[in-house]
């Protein structure tokens, strides 16, 4: 440990959530979907990584450390080979997705086995109550973790506010020299436009680290991460891992895969100061899940959509789905359609967004004269397909689109 870490009134943890072990993700495709699953096991080898880089004396999860109560016994037991070699304490809260309730995962022997100090690794504690849990080994400085956890899967009130209450009217605010760090999880009261009972109250949790109920307040549920106030005492912490689409207006999730550092310095003679918080973001995460939007009515801006996928960075780690819009003519579907082709294996996943999409096909001129279908019957049905392609039926625009792709290629092979 550095001498900033260890003097008096001083303490750095990691503040981290919504890992979701075991999280499915079946638009990747079987192949993808198990690098997936492998790449957020080792996202928490990287929480676990920069906790030693950094010294760090403990590690927080704000929920949602797994994405259900009940886990094939592969994930389960993966998840385990990585928690009992952490390196320094690590303190769990159930979320909504694995809530402590009669059939939760955390009741499993290996918590309990976990939660000792072992000589091959740090304790892993389930926060499970509202009491304050001291960490150990922070030198001089008394630091207690509290825990809001959920019971089930849908709270019926502030959790958080119901916990500071607990902590207030039994132990008091923080002493002289101690430090404490309540861990939540759930949606806020300043999302949004709707407020209900269970949702967390920012002012709240604010107000209490003003008089040092506690000193910070951890939050995990949304999975990008946010400061949630201006005194930097409440924050989300995002996934460390991404698990949903960055759209293309910004939206969505659009900053996560990262962990927090937090630095809490308090004066170690007088308890009625507020503590300095500093939080640092660090890259845990190395996927991206993209949606993209394009509006195409002709070969140049075919040729631009397909050039910003192919500057997409680290494409075997990205999944793109696209919704595209216009009007473009066979010649140009054809290239297009060959161009997603060639480009797909690259990408953990790269499809259309059906529900989006609006693009149409009308032959251009001539178009229809140049395909070598043999006349008779078949020239008339292509002729058909066409009349109901412009009255936008989508069959028959496919159909035309595959009925010019083939002809294309016979004649590129005659």
């Amino acid at each position: 440990m550095t001498s900033s870490s260890l003097h008096a009134g001083h303490f750095r943890f990691l503040h981290t959530s919504d890992w979701q072990l075991g999280m499915p993700a079946r638009f990747l495709g079987e192949e993808s979907s198990t690098r997936f699953a492998e790449a957020r096991l080792a996202a928490v080898e990287k929480v676990f990584a920069i906790a030693m880089e950094q010294q760090c004396q403990a590690i927080v999860v704000a929920g949602d450390v797994f994405d259900s109560n009940l886990l094939r016994p592969e994930v389960y037991r993966r998840a385990m080979n990585v928690l009992e070699r952490a390196p320094v304490p690590v303190f769990l809260l159930p979320g909504n997705h694995d809530p402590f309730d009669a059939a939760s995962i955390y009741r499993e022997e290996d918590f309990e086995r976990l939660s000792e100090r072992r000589e091959d690794g740090a304790p892993v504690v389930v926060l499970t109550d509202m009491e304050p849990v001291t960490v150990e080994a922070v030198g001089e400085t008394s630091v207690q973790v509290v825990g809001a956890p959920l019971m089930s899967k849908k709270p019926s009130t502030d959790l958080v506010a119901q916990t500071l209450a607990h902590v207030e009217e039994n132990h008091g605010p923080a002493q002289a020299g101690q430090i404490r760090v309540l861990v939540g999880h759930g949606g806020v009261s300043s999302f949004g436009d709707s407020f209900n009972v269970s949702e967390i109250s920012v002012e709240t949790a604010s107000e209490a680290c003003s008089r040092r109920v506690v000193d910070y307040v951890a939050l995990g549920d949304t999975h990008s991460t946010q400061q949630l106030n201006d005194a930097g005492t409440v924050w989300y912490s995002g996934a460390h891992e991404v698990t949903d689409y960055l759209q293309p207006d910004g939206g969505g999730e659009s900053h996560s895969g990262y962990a927090l550092v937090v630095d809490i310095t308090v004066d170690p003679e007088d308890a009625g100061s507020p503590a300095t918080v500093e939080v640092t973001e660090y890259r845990t995460g190395q996927w991206a899940f993209l949606a993209m939007e394009a509006d195409i009515n002709s070969l140049e801006d075919a040729e631009d959509f397909i050039d910003k996928l192919r500057a997409v960075e680290n494409q075997r780690h990205t999944s793109v789905k696209y919704a595209l819009r216009g009007t473009i003519d066979l010649r140009t579907s054809a290239w297009l359609d060959d161009r997603i082709e060639e480009l797909a294996p690259g990408f953990s996943a790269l499809y259309e967004r059906s529900r989006l999409m609006d693009l149409h096909v009308m032959p251009g001129e001539n178009e229809l004269a140049s395909m070598d279908v043999g006349g008779g019957y078949m020239q008339v049905a292509a002729e058909e397909l066409a009349v109901k392609s412009q009255d936008k039926d989508t069959v028959a625009a496919d159909a035309l689109r595959l009925l010019f792709r083939l002809n294309t290629t016979a004649v590129k092979e005659a």
